[in-house]
């Protein structure tokens, strides 16, 4: 009799525990390819088997705050615009607790020069929740050109952007390229019969009103 009022207990508790137990998340698998000076992240969406690919130096322009998980890094990309593999800067995953990042996409630019060429000037524009700056459209081609045999490239962040360095508005940061054609050949791969991105909700607009806002205190 103790037995089965012992099972019953048993059989009671547990059943209340599978009450409360909650499903297992399935994280994105995530993996890394390092070509070069190049970092290669690609990301696996579980519901739709996509792959999305970022592909950065391996050295920061502006380390993330570990401190802080909303604290974004800002980073020099390459990025694939209408086939062309174009060079960009970018600070992803931008949040209202970080402005000086979100000064980025607030009317920010950038400078580019590769080897002994002349400057190239980058516009920077919110995409989602990501600062990106792109080459202006009258030196895109060129600066596609260039970037796949260059070895190295200087880095220069114009106001308001100057703010993410937090450093002086002339500050220039150097990064030696190596492998980059390999890496750009890799980025198309696996880029290879992705559907597009989905273009940025609607959310963007507001998002971009509450930097502002934040930056003109």
């Amino acid at each position: 009799m103790l037995a089965r009022l012992v099972l019953a207990m048993v059989a009671a508790l547990s059943a209340g525990g599978e009450a409360r137990a909650q499903a297992r998340v399935v994280t994105p698998a995530v993996t890394d390819e390092q070509v070069g000076s190049w970092l290669l992240t690609c990301r696996t969406d579980p519901m739709t088997d996509r792959s999305d690919c970022l592909l950065r130096h391996r050295l920061w322009l502006e380390l993330p705050d570990l401190q802080r998980a909303s604290a974004s890094g800002v980073a020099f990309e390459i990025v694939l615009r209408d086939g062309a593999a174009l060079p960009a800067v970018t600070a992803r995953g931008l949040s209202l607790s970080d402005p000086q990042r979100g000064a980025l996409a607030v009317g920010g630019a950038a400078e580019l020069r590769f080897d002994g060429e002349p400057v190239l000037t980058l516009s920077c524009s919110l995409e989602g929740r990501d600062a990106v700056c792109l080459p202006l459209p009258e030196v895109a081609e060129r600066a596609a050109a260039e970037l796949p045999e260059a070895r190295r490239v200087l880095v220069r962040l114009k106001a308001p952007a100057r703010a993410v360095t937090g450093g002086a508005s002339d500050e220039v940061l150097a990064l030696d390229l190596a492998d980059t054609q390999r890496a750009i050949a890799l980025l198309r791969e696996r880029a290879a019969g992705q559907p597009p991105r989905p273009a940025p909700g609607s959310t963007t607009g507001s998002f971009l009103e509450q930097l502002e806002r934040m930056l003109r205190r």
